[in-house]
């Protein structure tokens, strides 16, 4: 029995492994693979711009950045203005790796190049009109009234179905 568990785990383990990255796009990106800056959470996105670039360059090859699943996850561009006052390139790097989920967002990569980014070249930002521009998305957190409010409205379904159930009676 022990051997077929762990023959079990162990295909388990081999097939999370050769999984391609495309087959993250349909799945929630992990927190640790996106920052929380200003009350938003941003996730680095790509490693170029979400059209995919332009034909001939590197870019050009590679897919654009997808939000059909993301996009109902709250995820979509910055504006310029969300941008100016988000996060550098720096703020990106925890424990000296770069937090990224251009795997949560196109099938083509599943990187971020860190240089371009801090070189400013970031897709809707200021010197960010470059075919290398790097894609930033970003999506609002809640705000802790809120939090406060869904689990008060929470609660007061919860009590309400409590004395709906009490005051029923089997005659």
């Amino acid at each position: 029995m022990k051997m077929a568990i762990y023959a079990l785990a162990s295909t388990g383990l081999a097939l999370a492994a050769a999984m391609p990255a495309s087959a993250q796009i349909n799945a929630p990106v992990p927190v640790s693979n996106y920052i929380t800056f200003g009350g938003s959470d941003w996730a680095w996105a790509s490693p170029c711009p979400p059209s995919g670039g332009i034909p001939g360059t590197t870019c050009g090859t590679g897919a654009p950045v997808d939000f059909s699943y993301q996009g109902t996850q709250g995820w979509r561009l910055p504006t310029a203005a969300e941008l100016a006052a988000g996060p550098a390139a720096s703020d990106f790097l925890v424990g000296g790796s770069v937090v990224c989920a251009s795997a949560w967002f196109t099938s083509a990569y599943s990187h971020c190049d860190y240089g371009d980014a801090a070189s400013g070249a970031v897709f809707g930002s200021p010197g960010g009109d470059v075919w290398y521009a790097e894609t930033w998305a970003i999506r609002a957190v809640p705000e802790p009234a809120s939090w406060a409010l869904m689990l008060g409205g929470f609660g007061a379904i919860g009590g309400a179905l409590r004395r709906r159930r009490a005051a029923v009676s089997f005659a």
